[in-house]
């Protein structure tokens, strides 16, 4: 009895009343919740279970038959207004009010679990456990846990939540159930189911308000560290409540409130939008996957969840985040759905959008190990390599003039080694991309491109021509480049003669002197690309005896030789 209750009955007895005037007292006294701290008053029209008399029904019967404590039958005479408990007439309509029947605790039921989850009396949770009205429920920050309720309603716990069973029973003579839970900390999906006919609805009592449903979609979150509590209703209406005396909410579809740690209770606000999933990829073949959100107005951060089931009951990761860019490490290949939602400048969360998506990144592409990307090459053949990928049992390799490789120009297969040598290249810019194959038909994704360019061969320089006065030499290039040529006495081009620069594919210089003199030059383009040098060539200058001109002296026709 509170002590309310108590004062009402001794001045009762102390007026002389009779037992009848006792019981009306008792009556309407406000009960012990109704005035803790941060609860809603009393119902001014509490719940009842109707019941229709028949022939042979007494108040006393009926009220040992229903009630809990049956002494306290003028109570439910007093509620009825009957004007003679002594006697029922057949066919009278009974209101019993439900918080006066036999009540029968109920367990709920452990759905699913991952993570971190954990029972007060129980210890860690299994999906199939039932749990007894009182016990405290908590998650760890990778926990999750999804329950049902006595009445059907659906309770998810994400991360880091404690919460307690605080009702999970049915009534034994009423077709009634009552849920409802103690939210101390963290945040739970909540699908109550509807109550209809006067009966109770789910309630979450947290340390700031009440939030009382009847067959509603609601989120609710209990903010330890703010002392704040915030709801965000999904679907139906969910009356928010604070302190006593504090003026409630009534908070329908798409709005959200939040009640402070004075028990104030905001006027709701309008829920984000759902975020724009259209842009996000629909297959990620890394083994990090990325998602970039698009811009959302009047968010401060996201929520992201990620789960193998769309209905997000088997959540593998959950992460609040203030940046747009999500990244999801340790997954293996599968099919997930993400949700997204925005969180504003208050931390109520908006209207989810989810963006289902396939990773397959396995086989993982073997690393290529070359040629170093651009690398240019000469002469219409290639060595291209890579590293070994264990999983593989070969390799499939394309060659694209174009970085999409809409249509690959090579594209080979069932390649056991890691080094191959492709020919026939004409001149231009290429793209090359390797895929790692497990087992006859299971393809991993194609590795990034690399390019090459091949490049013609330096024409080879005509035979020079030797006369009298000089040496000359030509031969063809490319628009815009340069040359550098080398002349020496041996092949090997350690003893050099000379060497020019020329900004033409020519070159005229005098005799350099008498024997052979070996030639080479290499071209640049004009991006600044020093191409390599021809191969070396050679020519012979007679060794003559010459006159003031520097012409050999010619006798019988022939240039006149000099020997040793």
């Amino acid at each position: 009895m509170n002590v309310q209750a108590a004062s009402l009955v001794d001045r009762t007895r102390r007026a002389g009343l009779s037992a009848w005037a006792l019981a009306l007292a008792l009556a309407v006294a406000p009960p012990l919740w109704a005035q803790a701290p941060g609860a809603t008053p009393a119902p001014a029209a509490p719940a009842v279970y109707e019941y229709t008399t028949v022939a042979g029904d007494t108040l006393i019967g009926l009220s040992r038959r229903l009630l809990a404590e049956p002494e306290r039958w003028p109570e439910l005479a007093r509620f009825n207004a009957l004007p003679n408990p002594n006697r029922i007439a057949v066919g009278t309509l009974m209101r019993i009010p439900l918080s006066m029947m036999v009540v029968l605790p109920q367990p709920a039921t452990v759905l699913t679990t991952s993570g971190d989850a954990r029972a007060d009396t129980i210890g860690t949770l299994q999906a199939g456990q039932p749990l007894p009205e009182g016990t405290a429920v908590r998650t760890g920050d990778d926990g999750q846990v999804t329950l049902r309720l006595v009445d059907g309603t659906l309770l998810r716990l994400r991360g880091g939540t404690r919460v307690q069973l605080r009702e999970s029973n049915r009534l034994r003579d009423a077709d009634v159930v009552r849920s409802g839970v103690r939210l101390d900390s963290g945040r739970v999906e909540v699908e109550a189911a509807p109550a209809t006919g006067g009966r109770p609805g789910f309630q979450i009592r947290t340390p700031q308000g009440v939030l009382g449903v009847r067959g509603t979609e609601f989120r609710a979150g209990a903010d330890s560290a703010l002392g704040v509590t915030r709801s965000e209703v999904l679907g139906g209406i969910v009356a928010v409540d604070g302190s006593p005396g504090s003026p409630g909410q009534s908070v329908g579809a798409g709005f959200g409130t939040v009640v402070d740690a004075t028990g104030n209770v905001a006027p709701p606000v309008r829920l984000l939008p759902p975020p724009d999933t259209t842009g996000l990829p629909v297959l990620q073949e890394l083994p990090l996957v990325r998602f970039t959100m698009a811009a959302l107005p009047g968010a401060t951060g996201w929520r992201a969840q990620l789960a193998t089931d769309a209905r997000f009951d088997q959540l593998l990761t959950e992460q609040a985040i203030a940046s747009p860019e999500l990244r999801l490490a340790g997954l293996p290949d599968g099919i997930y759905f993400l949700r997204l939602r925005g969180v504003d400048a208050q931390g109520l969360e908006g209207r989810d959008a989810v963006h289902r998506f396939v990773l397959k990144a396995r086989p993982e592409p073997p690393l290529p190990t070359a040629p170093p990307p651009r690398t240019v090459f000469f002469g219409g053949s290639v060595e291209l390599a890579w590293a070994a990928n264990p999983q593989a049992q070969s390799y499939r390799l394309q060659i694209a003039l174009d970085e999409s490789f809409a249509q690959p120009l090579r594209e080979l297969g069932d390649l056991r080694e890691t080094r191959l040598a492709v020919g026939g290249l004409a001149p231009g810019l290429y793209h090359w991309r390797l895929r790692s194959v497990r087992g006859s038909s299971d393809n991993g994704p194609w590795g990034p491109a690399r390019s090459f360019e091949m490049r013609p061969l330096p024409p080879t320089p005509p035979p020079a021509r030797v006369g009298d006065g000089g040496v000359s030499m030509s031969w063809e290039g490319a628009p815009g480049q340069t040359f550098e040529f080398q002349l020496a006495r041996d092949a090997q081009f350690t003893n050099l003669v000379f060497e020019r620069k020329l900004d033409k594919p020519a070159i005229e210089f005098p005799l350099p002197g008498s024997g052979r003199f070996h030639v080479r030059l290499r071209a640049r383009d004009p991006d600044g690309y020093l191409g390599p040098y021809t191969t070396p060539q050679y020519f012979d200058v007679p060794n003559c005896l010459r006159d003031a001109s520097g012409a050999c002296v010619q006798g019988s026709g022939q240039p006149l030789l000099i020997t040793r």
